[in-house]
């Protein structure tokens, strides 16, 4: 099932907030990804990442990188000082970013890390294969957007959905691509 897709796996409130709108995430910490949520087997199954700047740096908050074993483009027209080994940082379209990590050896799944508006840009460029969600049960009012500003609509076909034990419903679609 996997093959050479892009996902777009990530939690958001059930309101449709991936972040309040300064770009924190707090309110993910009562709602750990656990085991039933399978998060490692989800990781295990990526050969690269692709995410936009602002997702990088909430990512690298404290100094941390957790995506060492994957090649990584950071969509953004700024430079990134103290990049990890393996992090590109780049501008350029959704196909341009897909096309830098197959280059580096990204063959398999691509993971497309967030935020909302590159979301879109793939969804846009017919790029977006599956999402894949955590829904967490909290309104948050504001925030960033899942899927960024207005855009064409664009149809799922559910693959699953399923409620884990902390309240959380764990989903995910395949993009119809006979819209």
């Amino acid at each position: 099932m996997h093959g050479s897709d892009v996902i777009y796996m990530f939690a958001m409130s059930l309101d449709g907030y991936i972040a309040r709108p300064d770009g924190s995430f707090d309110w993910l910490e009562r709602f750990p990804a656990d085991a039933d949520y399978d998060f490692d087997a989800f990781l295990d199954s990526l050969s690269g990442i692709v995410m936009g700047r602002g997702s990088y740096d909430a990512a690298r908050r404290g100094g941390r990188w957790d995506y060492n074993r994957w090649p990584t483009a950071v969509a953004t027209s700024r430079s990134i000082a103290d990049a990890p080994d393996g992090v590109e940082a780049m501008a350029g379209s959704p196909a341009e970013l897909l096309q830098s990590l197959r280059r580096r050896g990204a063959t398999g799944r691509i993971w497309m890390f967030g935020g909302g508006d590159l979301a879109r840009q793939f969804l846009d460029a017919g790029l977006l294969d599956t999402i894949e969600i955590g829904t967490i049960p909290v309104i948050l009012g504001s925030g960033l957007p899942a899927f960024g500003g207005a855009g064409a609509d664009r149809w799922l076909d559910l693959d699953f959905a399923k409620p884990l034990a902390n309240g959380a419903v764990h989903s995910r679609y395949r993009v119809s691509k006979t819209d």
